[in-house]
């Protein structure tokens, strides 16, 4: 019982830290969820916007992943729009830069998927050809009759075609998956960018709204300053125009 209650104590302080710090999270074989817990990921976590959540790492067990990956991007937007001080074209070109870097990361992992699938396939056919000529090689040493030759080199042909057959199934099959996880990742890129559009134009309000009442703040200061002079130079002509009182010796 005791337990139950520190967990439910604690599920609420996890959400209210979860703006805690900024990172570019890489973790391989993991997905950044979208929606409920049985929905499939929309990006790699690689290439998800989010915040650093390591330090809640314990009490993010008790939360499904859909919800932490939720948090952690709302986090990431959170800890855009926070600090006031930046200029709304600072935060934006900051934005920019961190989906710059995450669109390379992804065009740099397809080049490899697709350096390591042409390599794989290209190791498969040199196995092939090379288990095809010695076969026609050991088939070149018998005595064979012309109907043997005949279905020995129409079985070799058959199990040719039946091969490119399947590599180029392959190659299609993996051509889609790429092609996918492209369209994926654009349509994640622009979920982000609308989401932090709208919210870049009240960032930019509310700094507009700060400034503003900032230059306020200091005229005010200003003005009491040049108040409070003007009173002290007023009250010490008063001081001034008055007769000196003179000490008896």
């Amino acid at each position: 019982m005791r337990l139950n209650k520190r967990r439910t104590q604690l599920l609420p302080m996890l959400l209210d830290l979860s703006t805690a710090g900024l990172i570019l999270v890489v973790a391989p074989q993991a997905w950044a969820q979208e929606g409920s817990d049985n929905e499939p990921a929309l990006v790699d976590e690689k290439y998800s916007l989010k915040a650093d959540r390591d330090a809640l790492k314990a009490l993010r067990k008790e939360i499904p992943s859909a919800r932490q990956a939720e948090n952690d991007e709302k986090a990431f937007m959170d800890q855009m729009m926070m600090d006031l001080s930046k200029r709304p074209a600072e935060v934006r070109s900051r934005f920019n830069s961190i989906l710059s870097k995450k669109r390379t990361q992804f065009n740099k992992d397809m080049t490899k998927a697709r350096q390591d699938f042409t390599r794989t396939q290209k190791k498969e056919r040199d196995e092939f050809t090379k288990e095809q000529a010695e076969a026609r090689k050991s088939f070149g040493r018998r005595k064979a009759t012309g109907d043997e030759r005949r279905d020995f080199f129409a079985d070799l042909e058959s199990r040719r075609k039946d091969f490119y057959s399947a590599q180029k199934e392959k190659r299609d099959a993996f051509e889609a998956d790429i092609q996918d996880k492209r369209k994926n990742f654009n349509d994640y890129v622009k979920s982000r960018t609308d989401e932090f559009n709208q919210l870049h134009r009240d960032y930019s309000k509310r700094y507009d709204e700060s400034k503003k009442a900032l230059s306020d703040q200091k005229k005010q200061a200003a003005e009491k300053e040049k108040q409070l002079q003007e009173k002290l130079e007023e009250e010490y002509s008063t001081i001034k125009s008055k007769e000196p009182t003179r000490l008896g010796n």
